[in-house]
């Protein structure tokens, strides 16, 4: 009787048991859990803007309220430091080829400004680890537009003062290595083959190489009568800018210059400089053309469109510029 009973329940259990077993059976087999795939985490796109203006501020903030070092270097001291310590320099030639087959700085290499040094970008800042590139031209004012770019690309150049000069140069018979008659050869030397060294930053880089890529015949300066003439007939499309000391514009300057002193003060009035002078072409001049040729390119790789002042306002002692010709308003 006692058995007769159990047996509905037993077969109950069996029954379930038989149930559960077949769920089990159809559930998927489990599965070792694996990590997902690694992905490629890449750097942020760099801002160029902020990065072309953060080393333009650098490079004018760098020489100080005293301009003390304006990146250029005088013709004696240049010789005596080759003389002395010549592995610590490398000089580059930017003057035409057949300008330097007659007789350049020996070891200087030879590069031409413009498009030449866009494509050797490179090669010239492998060539400078470690040392301090030498740039010379004719008269100081293209070197100074490449020794302020160069800069700003992370090599460490300075522009050789009154460049070559001499007497291939018309008021430069006794300026400039050459007028100082320094020693120069006639042998070449070939750009080395050296290890590459890092970019500090491609858009610096590209907004370097557009400026030498895209430049103009004029090599982005206006010649003094050009000047003079588009003041007469449109000076509205001009903004002018005087970058030399304060107490030197006081005593004469061109009509309608402004007056923001090499150096620091630049630093500050890029965006001022920008938004005053939309749909107009920027002039800088200086004393001779050099620091104005190096706010002329720092400006331009900013995006502001502007012209330095071929040999510049003039000075004491300086056959060239503005105010050696007195047929020229000077102002005050």
């Amino acid at each position: 009787m006692l058995k007769r009973k159990l047996s509905p329940i037993l077969s109950l259990f069996v029954i379930t048991g038989f149930l559960v077993t077949g769920c089990g059976q159809a559930q998927p087999a489990a599965t070792t859990p694996t990590n997902p795939p690694a992905t490629t985490v890449s750097a942020p796109a760099e801002d160029s803007v902020k990065a072309i203006k953060g080393a333009v501020e650098t490079y004018f903030n760098d020489m100080g309220s005293t301009v003390k070092n304006s990146y250029k270097i005088a013709e004696k001291d240049l010789k005596d430091e080759l003389d002395k310590n010549p592995d610590k320099y490398v000089v580059l030639d930017v003057r035409k080829a057949d300008a330097y087959a007659q007789g350049h700085i020996k070891g200087a290499i030879n590069v031409p400004y413009g498009p030449d040094i866009a494509k050797n970008l490179d090669s010239i800042r492998a060539i400078a680890k470690d040392k301090t590139l030498i740039v010379a031209c004719y008269t100081g004012q293209t070197a100074g537009q490449t020794d302020s770019l160069l800069n700003v690309a992370g090599i460490k150049t300075l522009s050789l003062n009154s460049g070559m000069g001499g007497s291939g140069t018309p008021g430069f018979e006794n300026r400039g290595w050459l007028g100082q008659k320094y020693p120069t050869v006639t042998e070449p030397t070939a750009m080395p083959t050296v290890p590459a060294v890092a970019s500090k930053s491609k858009a610096i880089d590209e907004a370097v190489q557009k400026y030498f890529y895209e430049m103009p015949k004029d090599s982005y300066k206006i010649d003094l009568p050009v000047m003079k003439e588009a003041l007469v007939k449109e000076a509205d499309k001009y903004y002018i800018v005087d970058v030399r000391k304060a107490e030197d514009f006081a005593k004469g300057h061109i009509k309608g210059a402004v007056n923001i002193p090499y150096g620091p003060d630049i630093a500050k009035n890029l965006d001022s400089i920008k938004d005053n002078s939309k749909g107009k072409t920027v002039v800088v001049y200086c004393y001779t053309g050099q620091t104005a040729g190096q706010t002329d390119s720092l400006l331009n790789i900013y995006g502001i469109p502007t012209k330095s002042l071929n040999f510049g306002f003039g000075m004491a002692g300086f056959s060239k510029g503005w105010s050696a010709d007195k047929s020229y308003e000077v102002v005050q």
